[in-house]
């Protein structure tokens, strides 16, 4: 069973039993928005009965963050206005895999659902950062997170100060990498930029608690970089990684453990390829929580 974890007049965040996993309804004036509905039937049928309920005139946006098969199983039990997603979720050459891996995981559990297992259509595609969709006087603006997966997202709300961010920034994982740790820190290094275009102080991730103030998630920034860097100097001079710091900071070991191994097995390979290289000089105490300062330009990564 679900539970609330945060509400107010605007936000709404269901929280599953499995991982801690984040759905975040949106209610503005104008529609209302439903972001990675998930896990079990019965907790996204209590997020739809929400969505029901607020609804009245008003459309409903579903948008995916990324084609995680755990945030988009929840996909066809709504009745949606509009979906929006990446235009590499969009392109995914792995559709049938992540469905597959969620009809894996209602058989294996003898899970039945009212509403088909299927991959979203989209009828939004954001193909750049900086992309922005209006209805009424809602805005909302969205950003390319390549990283955790080729195909990953960030939707930010303007009047809410709200950014939801998908699976970063989470205070229960370090960063789980499925497709780059190039990309991935490109990602975390841009997110003061976007901040300072948008000027979010709430962010919702996939998994774990939402962080409700700047330093909050600029802190979780900090710890994401400062793993990231522990496992390439590792790889990069051979001296062991300090798992016990790790354990002691995240609490799953039994399970996270697995993503640990496949996160220094994908840099390994990356650092093998030339793909990022270490340098000697380099410290993690550089990796301080850093103010975030207003005006930056992330026009570059807007596309102007």
């Amino acid at each position: 069973m679900n539970k609330i974890i945060y509400r107010d007049p605007s936000i709404t965040i269901f929280q599953s039993a499995l991982f801690q996993t984040n759905s975040t309804v949106v209610r503005t004036e104008d529609s209302i928005l439903v972001v990675d509905p998930a896990w079990l039937p019965e907790e996204v049928a209590n997020i739809k009965r929400e969505v029901d309920d607020m609804r009245g005139d008003r459309p409903v946006f579903l948008v995916f963050t990324h084609s995680d098969y755990d945030h988009i199983i929840g996909y066809k039990a709504f009745q949606a206005d509009k979906v929006f997603m990446s235009k590499a979720m969009a392109d995914n050459p792995r559709k049938e895999e992540a469905v597959e891996q969620a009809l894996d995981f209602d058989e294996k559990y003898y899970i039945e659902r009212s509403y088909p297992i299927e991959y979203p259509q989209g009828d939004f595609f954001v193909y750049r950062d900086g992309v922005q969709y209006r209805q009424g006087q809602t805005k909302m603006t969205f950003y390319l997170t390549p990283g955790h997966t080729a195909d990953s997202m960030m939707i930010i709300v303007w009047q809410l100060g709200l950014c939801i961010a998908g699976d970063y920034l989470s205070n229960i994982e370090f960063p789980f990498i499925y497709h780059s740790s190039v990309d991935y820190v490109k990602t975390l290094e841009k997110l003061p930029r976007i901040h300072d275009r948008n000027w979010f102080t709430r962010l919702v991730p996939g998994h774990g608690d939402p962080a409700l103030s700047i330093n909050d998630w600029l802190h979780r920034r900090t710890e994401s970089l400062a793993y990231i860097y522990a496992v390439r100097e590792s790889i990069a001079t051979g001296v062991p990684f300090d798992d016990a710091s790790l354990w002691n900071r995240y609490r799953f070991p039994r399970l996270q453990q697995k993503y640990h191994a496949d996160n220094v097995a994908l840099m390994t390979r990356e650092y093998e390829q030339g793909l990022w290289t270490w340098d000697p000089e380099f410290s993690l105490e550089m990796l301080q929580d850093s103010p975030i300062e207003a005006n930056q330009n992330i026009a570059d990564e807007e596309g102007g």
